[in-house]
C-alpha cells in the first residue's frame, strides 16, 4: 500500500509497505487502509467466522481494534494462534502461511520463535502490551500469550514485553533445542 505522506512518530511507517513489512513493524496506518478497503460488512463477516473475541465493530471500521470496541481474552488469543499454527483458520492455507512467515522472527538450529506484538490502552488509559505466538523446538510448538499492563505510564512496555517473554522462556529452558 502506498504511503499517504503523513509523517508519523514511527519512521518505519513513513514509507510504502507491503503486508509482510507492515506486519513486522505493526504499521497501524497500513492496517487502517486495509480495513477501509475491506469494509465494515466484510470485516464483520470475518470476525464472526473467526469467532474473534467480542466480534464487535462499534465504531469505524478503521479503528475498532484500537478504541476498545473489540476485546479478546488471552485464552481466546491462544485459541486463534493455535488454529493459525495448524492451518485451521477459515482462510486459504497460502494466506495462513504468509502470516506465519511474517511472524517468524528467529530461526536458529536450536529453535524458532514466531510472534505478533501489540500495544494499546485500557478504557482508563492504562498502557497494555501483549505478545502471542509460539516457540518451536525439535519440531514441537509451545504456544504462549503474554499480556502486560503498567500503572506507571513512564514504563516502556514496548521493550519490556520481549524482555519478559525471553526471561520466561529461558526460565522454562527454551532456546537450547533440548525439548
Amino acid at each position: 500500500i502506498q504511503w499517504d505522506g503523513v509523517q508519523r512518530s514511527n519512521p518505519d511507517w513513513n514509507k510504502d509497505l507491503n503486508m509482510y513489512q507492515a506486519f513486522r513493524v505493526s504499521a497501524v496506518p497500513y492496517y487502517q487502509e486495509v480495513a477501509r478497503r475491506i469494509g465494515k460488512d466484510t470485516m464483520q463477516h470475518w470476525l464472526d467466522s473467526l469467532a474473534y473475541g467480542t466480534k464487535k465493530i462499534k465504531s469505524r471500521v478503521d479503528t475498532f481494534w484500537l478504541d476498545n470496541s473489540l476485546k479478546i481474552t488471552p485464552d481466546e488469543q491462544l485459541g486463534v494462534v493455535k488454529r493459525l499454527y495448524f492451518n485451521q483458520l477459515p482462510f486459504f492455507n497460502t494466506y495462513q502461511q504468509m502470516v506465519k512467515n511474517a511472524m517468524l522472527f528467529e530461526d536458529k538450529p536450536t529453535h524458532s520463535l514466531s510472534y505478533k506484538t501489540g500495544l494499546g490502552f485500557k478504557e482508563d488509559g492504562t498502557p497494555v502490551a501483549w505478545v502471542i505466538g509460539w516457540i518451536e523446538e525439535n519440531r514441537h510448538p509451545y504456544f504462549f500469550v503474554l499480556n502486560m499492563e503498567a500503572k506507571d505510564k513512564t514504563v516502556s512496555l514496548k521493550d519490556a514485553r520481549m524482555t519478559v517473554l525471553r526471561n520466561i522462556l529461558t526460565q522454562l529452558n527454551f532456546f537450547k533445542g533440548e525439548r
